[in-house]
């Protein structure tokens, strides 16, 4: 694809998706949608000067801790937005020469982020690969009486820069993109020579470029797998083979510098994998004997209001919910020990499309006592349902969850000391304006360094119209990140005369970016002075 297409489609995809499943959206691509013209000039200067923007105008990163299940962590990377687009732009750029380097699909091995640009909907990979992934599975699982289980252990920050490098480098026409792309890595590591920032397409089409020998290597051999991303299944004739082969792939994954783990790795019948894959096994929403959880995970929750068809797609979703006891799903999620993760998930949000009444009554009882701590591995989701139900609720549960989400913080809730949870957390906290909200606000302002939580408290600031603090830590502008000024020039729009005489002031120091989301908010606070936490 040509750069300048790339950088078209990178734009359009982060406007409409985001790039990170990780990270609450930032509202730098809400900017990308509204003035995309500007925003293609921005990210064509920086192709048309990229050594120097890299010296000049270095990405600015946030690495900060997201909860994995009950007691895993992992560190992901929140990226610039706009070294973010330019990023992605680059690997688009090329994505087709990689596709045509990986397994065919006709194989029926690698299923993960295949790659085909979907320009109606500005999509980068083919639909329900995960779905064909399982189908896969349990087919192969008939023929095979064993099957290991198995995934890689921190698959993205251990892949080595200098093996996406070589690879990047066999493509037939990359051109200068392989330097370009291993700068941006670099910066992205602090200059360590491995891993990849995680949750992004571009990342997960260099992650599968990275692990197309492997897959090769497997496919020569004649072993029959399947993959998506990090996890295998792979079958074999008896456990003497299973053995050999578990062998063979720790070798191979250990010349990449990479590690299976240890305590996900099985070797069990077919039977048995099938008994354990059972309510992910794709079965019929009419179906009567599929159970009311397999039912919810064949419905997709995700809905576009700006399809063509939303209004229809709309009352289908809610349709296919309706038949479905939602509540009773999450009220045996929480009874349990340790939830499904998957279930549980589908089914918080799931919650979007029920009648008020029956949304209160859910929120209800995923906050309630001790049912936040056993829906640890979905806090996320539960706050971002949380965030987007707050507004259609009752004065009275407004207040109520208000005074739920206040004593988290007052508590010390031990989900809270986990940054991205802390994030969207404030995004849930950030409707109504209370004075003990405004001061829990302050009070973590001043206790926290992390610019992702730092910014989010300054939006929520400007939406509460909070002028005194807001005019107190102007005079900390100096010291803050890119993505603070950022925020704190949307809210500077909330100080009046001087929130401009601000501007005015600093301009001279700003470069494009800064300009662009200035002359973007600047519009749009004319017409809309909501600020988007």
């Amino acid at each position: 694809m040509k750069m300048e297409d790339a950088i078209d489609a990178a734009l359009r995809n982060v406007a409409l998706h985001g790039d990170t499943d990780i990270f609450p959206f930032p509202f730098e691509n809400l900017a990308f949608s509204d003035k995309p013209v500007e925003a293609r000039a921005i990210l064509e200067a920086i192709h048309k000067d990229f050594p120097n923007w890299i010296s000049t105008y270095p990405p600015q990163t946030i690495p900060t801790l997201a909860q994995v299940g009950y007691t895993g962590f992992r560190w992901a990377t929140l990226i610039d937005p706009f070294w973010n687009a330019y990023y992605l732009a680059l690997v688009i750029s090329i994505a087709d020469q990689i596709e045509a380097q990986r397994l065919p699909e006709s194989a029926g091995a690698v299923f993960s982020y295949r790659f085909s640009w979907q320009n109606s909907e500005a999509k980068l990979f083919k639909d329900s690969t995960w779905i064909d992934f399982r189908k896969r599975c349990l087919e192969l699982s008939k023929s095979f009486p064993v099957v290991v289980q198995t995934d890689i252990s921190d698959f993205y920050p251990r892949i080595y820069h200098h093996r996406i490098e070589n690879a990047l480098h066999r493509l037939p026409s990359p051109g200068d993109l392989p330097k370009r792309i291993m700068a941006l890595l670099g910066s992205f590591s602090k200059n360590v020579s491995y891993g990849l920032p995680i949750g992004g397409p571009a990342s997960r089409i260099l992650a599968e470029l990275g692990l197309n020998g492997v897959d090769t290597l497997l496919v020569r051999k004649g072993i029959k797998f399947c993959r998506y991303a990090d996890d295998f299944a792979i079958f074999c004739a008896d456990k003497a083979e299973a053995y050999r082969t578990l062998v063979f792939l720790s070798e191979k994954l250990a010349n990449e510098g990479l590690v299976l783990q240890k305590k996900k790795t099985r070797i069990i019948s077919a039977e048995e994998f099938r008994h354990t894959a059972q309510i992910l096994d794709p079965a019929e929403a009419t179906d009567k004997l599929a159970t009311e959880e397999q039912k919810l995970l064949n419905i997709s929750i995700r809905f576009d209001p700006y399809s063509p068809t939303a209004v229809e797609d709309y009352e289908e979703l809610k349709d296919a919910v309706g038949q479905i006891d939602i509540i009773g799903i999450l009220g045996r999620e929480i009874a349990k020990t340790t939830i499904d993760s998957a279930v549980s998930k589908q089914a918080i949000q799931a919650i979007s499309v029920l009648k008020q009444n029956q949304q209160e009554e859910a929120i209800k009882m995923l906050l309630d006592g001790d049912n936040l701590m056993t829906l640890a591995p979905v806090f996320v989701t539960v706050m971002r349902i949380v965030r987007d139900i707050y507004p259609k609720c009752s004065p009275e549960f407004q207040k109520l969850v208000d005074g739920i989400l206040c004593d988290l913080y007052t508590q010390q809730s031990p989900l809270l000391s986990v940054e991205v949870n802390l994030a969207y957390y404030l995004q849930a906290l950030a409707g109504n304006q209370t004075q003990r909200k405004e001061e829990l606000l302050v009070k973590l302002y001043d206790e926290t360094a992390n610019p992702l939580i730092r910014r989010t408290i300054i939006l929520t600031m400007a939406r509460w119209n909070c002028f005194y603090w807001l005019s107190d830590v102007k005079n900390k502008y100096g010291a803050m990140s890119i993505f603070e000024r950022r925020g704190f020039l949307l809210a500077s729009y909330f100080l009046g005369d001087e929130g401009r005489y601000w501007r005015d002031y600093t301009k001279p120091t700003w470069q494009s970016p800064e300009v662009y989301i200035r002359d973007w908010f600047s519009n749009r606070f004319q017409s809309n002075k909501s600020v988007p936490v």
